[in-house]
């Protein structure tokens, strides 16, 4: 398997058997909040380590604490990950081993030797090419707080020099070892950085996972003989913080709070005049105001966002002016723009207004008590990441008496974004400002991007609009909700889809004429070529598709890959997210998409393949002169205009047939040779097409496996049908004088390529 891509992004840490679910909680808890939005933090089975190919994207692999033995059982003898993990970090990857998941990164264990807990034993990983021996104080226990201690550690930056030592106190301990270095030392050496080849690992001893005002940290406190002050506590709790993340630098991440540099060549997504830090509108910790914004020409689409009678049946009056409307899954309080300001509503007030909202965090649900947590398997509700959906959202309607203000949404300027709207239009001979007739019900609606909702940071765009059932069946349509940044942005099948700065992710509400049921399929195919037309019309960018929602870029100079060396890279630049709902009678359709537009490295962006392509063509001023740069809200403009074409001309022709060749000649695949894994054994295939009737990725069985040799499909995948669970369809056609070829035919939900790797595997 290979070791990360230049791109990965994601921190994985096993859940699997041995683990204590107090450190497992913790430690995704605190490594989430020091590395998102750059990074997802995410629980990770031995089945998954074990069966998907999930290096490439990992950019860091953590063992927490728990036990060593259930370690070894699991992975070494049961699933043979170990063998996995040991290539991944020396190929390149991260590996992090918290108390028992520093025992089982070290080349032998000794632990409780002599006692009635006694383990002594090689391990395959071996990062730390000698012993791990424990426990380092007496008294342990399992499943207990009887050997739990606070410590006191000397990080060692410069052994050399004393003056470079820090001193770290407070930190929780309970049973882990020290390592032994030759020759031995006096003093026991508690955390250890490795570079296995190209890779590194860290092997930490103590919990540093666990913040010190709460327990466990906080009862191992209480145990010292002098109790340390508020304010001394302060300071042990900022210093754990400031450790954990300088133990993420040494590992090659990089924390958002260590990323300036970056932030200052992001600053130019900043606008407006305000006093606004950027470095805390970049860094966004909580849900910000909604706001809804319509086309100037259209001022009543705006505010009468929230005119129907379902809405306003089950909307509350509430305090100073805020309606109130529960939904599913979040409580919305509605009001006009100048119920945020104090004193005389102004323009001003309200940018006011907003600035302290984003520097004061909302008051959250209290998590459950910790008093009563132990390390043991059975400990209930460990503390979990903060719950924005439980935090009210405001939606802001527009205002007849303050216009909008720049200062208001300084990443995204709205007036610049209508006038690169109504070019897009212009260039395709369409009129702005005026309503168009609703397909489904024959009235009046509005133009695709007419109707905005906009906020800095959302939970996530997919889940207000998909999640929120009177939303969902009585918003008017078609209305695009945008958002800067996600908190939790939602992905195909459990992932999770980043916002780090610079990403457009936006979210389109739009209703399906019922005539169209069967082709639902097709939607995410439409926004992706949409995407590709609005963003590299002619191709020269290399934004291609990959089957079946997933948009990259194919060019020199990414994936690894040089400019001028005649061989180009693959690097994922967005995705699509599509859902369906038949509510009401009718279809509502939420189509979720994230695209990098001005992400700075290692993710790959547009602005960064427009670099490229500078980089590619010459200047003596001959040939096509280049696009202009990209900024967030032409490019918005652009997708609104390119979607809203492709959509008509979607449901005019009733399915994608008019789409075909475009499609294909977007596409990576043609020709391409895959490894079906859901067939015992795996089927070798060939990439063709996909149908035109049902969407599906149509392939060709090679010639090792054509008929009269077996295909490799299983029972479960050999029905014919599409029906129940099933992912894969066998037909058979004609061969241009070779007797019959059989297809193989996939459907896009349940399946993933894995196109990296040349694999096709069922979606988990």
């Amino acid at each position: 398997m290979p070791g990360p891509s230049p791109s990965a992004h994601q921190v994985l840490v096993y859940s699997g058997p041995g683990v204590s679910p107090l450190s497992l909680s913790h430690t995704v808890l605190t490594l989430s909040l020091l590395l998102l939005p750059h990074y997802t933090v995410q629980p990770v089975t031995p089945q998954i380590l074990s069966t998907q190919p999930w290096e490439p994207s990992c950019a860091l692999l953590v063992i927490p604490g728990g036990r060593d033995l259930p370690y070894v059982e699991e992975l070494t003898t049961k699933t043979k990950v170990t063998r996995r993990i040991a290539e991944y970090v020396k190929d390149g990857g991260r590996y992090l081993g918290i108390c028992a998941g520093a025992y089982f990164g070290a080349k032998e264990v000794v632990f409780d030797q002599g006692g009635e807990m006694e383990v002594r034993g090689t391990r395959d990983l071996a990062f730390f090419p000698g012993q791990c021996a424990g426990p380092t104080y007496p008294g342990f226990a399992y499943a207990a707080e009887s050997g739990s201690r606070a410590v006191s550690l000397i990080v060692e930056n410069q052994p050399a020099s004393s003056s470079s030592r820090q001193t770290l106190d407070h930190l929780y301990y309970n049973g882990g070892g020290h390592f032994i270095l030759p020759p031995r030392r006096l003093r026991a050496i508690a955390a250890v950085l490795t570079s296995p080849e190209k890779g590194k690992a860290l092997l930490c001893s103590v919990h540093f996972e666990y913040p010190l005002n709460d327990p466990p940290a906080r009862d191992a406190i209480a145990k010292l003989p002098s109790q340390p002050g508020k304010e001394e506590l302060e300071i042990s709790e900022r210093a754990r913080i400031q450790w954990v993340e300088d133990l993420l630098a040494l590992l090659g991440l990089e924390p958002p709070s260590r990323r300036k540099d970056r932030d200052e060549e992001l600053a130019g997504v900043v606008h407006g005049d305000g006093e606004e830090d950027p470095s805390l509108l970049l860094h966004p910790t909580h849900p910000s105001p909604v706001f809804v914004l319509p086309l100037p020409l259209l001022p009543e689409i705006g505010s009468s966002s929230f005119a129907s009678a379902p809405l306003r049946e089950k909307m509350i009056a509430g305090e100073q002016g805020w309606d109130v409307l529960r939904d599913g899954n979040d409580e919305l309080r509605i009001a006009a723009v100048e119920a945020l300001t104090e004193g005389v509503p102004s323009a001003e007030g309200v940018t006011k207004a907003l600035a302290k909202l984003r520097r004061s965090p909302p008051e959250l649900e209290a998590p459950p008590p910790l008093d009563n947590l132990t390390l043991d398997d059975s400990t209930p509700s460990p503390p979990q990441l903060p719950d924005f959906h439980s935090v009210p959202k405001k939606i802001l309607l527009p205002s007849p008496s303050i216009p909008y203000s720049p200062s208001w949404t300084p990443l995204f300027n709205f007036e610049t974004f209508w006038a690169e709207l109504q070019a897009a239009r212009k260039r395709a001979g369409k009129k702005s400002g005026v309503m168009r007739k609703d397909p489904v019900d024959g009235g009046s609606q509005p133009a695709l991007g007419d109707l905005v909702w906009y906020a800095e940071t959302v939970t996530s765009t997919q889940t207000m609009l998909d999640r929120n059932p009177l939303l969902l069946t009585s918003l008017p349509t078609p209305l695009a909700f945008l958002a800067s940044f996600q908190l939790t942005g939602r992905g195909r099948g459990s992932n999770i889809w980043l916002s780090p700065p610079g990403c457009l992710q936006f979210s389109l509400l739009l209703t399906l004429p019922n005539s169209l049921t069967s082709k639902l399929v097709f939607i995410q195919y439409l926004m992706a070529l949409a995407v590709c037309e609005a963003v590299d019309d002619d191709g020269r960018l290399g934004v291609r598709i990959k089957w079946p929602n997933d948009l990259y870029a194919e060019v020199e100079g990414v994936g690894g890959t040089e400019v001028g060396s005649g061989k180009k890279g693959k690097a994922k630049l967005g995705g699509i997210l599509v859902n369906t709902n038949f509510v009401g009678g009718k279809w509502r359709i939420v189509v979720g998409c994230g695209f990098n537009v001005l992400n700075a490295l290692p993710t790959t962006s547009l602005s960064q393949l427009h670099s490229l392509l500078a980089a590619r063509t010459p200047t003596t001023g001959r040939g096509k002169p280049l696009p202009a740069a990209p900024t967030m809200e032409d490019t918005f403009a652009k997708i609104m205009n390119s979607f809203e074409s492709k959509w008509e001309q979607f449901i005019e022709e009733k399915g994608f047939s008019g789409f075909m060749d475009e499609y294909h000649g977007r596409w990576l695949h043609s020709g391409q040779e895959v490894t079906l894994t859901t067939t015992e054994p795996h089927t070798r295939l060939r990439v063709q097409s996909i149908t035109p009737d049902h969407g599906l990725l149509r392939c060709v069985t090679l010639p090792s496996q054509a008929a009269g040799t077996g295909s490799g499909l299983t029972p479960l995948y050999d029905r014919g049908d599409f029906g129940g669970d099933d992912r894969v369809n066998l037909s058979y056609g004609a061969g241009a004088g070779r007797g019959k070829v059989e297809y193989v035919d996939l459907q896009p939900d349940g399946n993933s390529f894995d196109m990296m790797s040349g694999l096709i595997k069922r979606k988990v």
